[in-house]
């Protein structure tokens, strides 16, 4: 079983995650898998994308975790020891309760049993292998989709972005006026919410070389950018979180006009 991750960080180390530890805490996961090897690798690769993630291997196990850890959203293989997976989706959507999103992740690729999956309660359907980078993503969409709204949600501390106009708006209610490569930037981060968006990345959607003088170009468009947002508003801070050597996240809701 082989899974792609983010770079390389330093484990236990929280200032090398791509998230500060209140997203993480925000969003709890909770992988019924009963390969030791694949779960080592989901427990110690998700948490690169903010999440908190517990690790059972059958349902009984689960069971008591839904009640410890009480999560937003569990990923279950379908091929567990004693109750499988599907008898388990059925059960947790039958029981009613708190909403939470199943995602099912298993080497059953057949048609019949993608359907048959999705017929039994799961919002998603993974075929082992699966990319950590698309496991990760449906897991936050699925956290966003059953979490109650939050203040960002409603409408405060959200910011906006105008590519017609292009402008940013703060949540105080400012708007800042930005220039095609800022507007760039911003655009890349909202697509991405809350992921780290690689320089290289970046640089691509700026057309600036992927040499050490571009980057340099890009950290300098970003100090402007940070600038000229604490100029209009005199006191916010613009949410971009820098992860050395890697890229950058924006770490508040990001509402991107059409």
């Amino acid at each position: 079983m082989t899974l792609t991750t983010q770079p390389e960080h330093h484990a236990g180390d929280p200032s090398a995650l791509p998230f500060p530890r209140e997203a993480q805490a925000a969003l709890r996961l909770v992988v019924c898998e009963d390969d030791p090897d694949l779960l080592a690798i989901l427990l110690a690769g998700l948490p690169h994308f903010g999440i908190d993630a517990r690790g059972v291997t059958n349902g009984e196990a689960l069971d008591r975790a839904l009640v410890q850890h009480r999560p937003t959203v569990v990923v279950l293989d379908i091929g567990l020891p004693g109750e499988d997976g599907l008898s388990i989706a059925r059960r947790l959507r039958a029981a009613g309760g708190a909403p939470i999103g199943i995602i099912l992740l298993t080497a059953r690729g057949a048609l019949d049993d993608r359907l048959e999956g999705l017929r039994d309660g799961a919002d998603v359907y993974f075929v082992k292998p699966v990319d950590l980078r698309e496991l990760a993503f449906a897991v936050r969409n699925l956290h966003r989709r059953v979490s109650p709204p939050s203040q960002e949600e409603a409408g405060v501390g959200v910011y906006t972005l105008d590519p017609l106009h292009s402008q940013l708006g703060l949540p105080t209610g400012e708007q800042v006026p930005l220039t095609a490569t800022e507007l760039r930037i911003l655009q890349a981060l909202a697509q991405n919410p809350g992921e780290v968006v690689e320089r290289v990345d970046l640089l691509r959607n700026l057309q600036l070389p992927m040499d050490l003088p571009g980057m340099q170009r890009l950290e300098t468009q970003i100090s402007r950018l940070r600038s000229k947002v604490r100029k209009h508003s005199g006191a916010e801070s613009l949410p971009l979180h820098a992860r050395h050597g890697v890229g950058y996240a924006f770490l508040a809701h990001l509402r991107l006009h059409a």
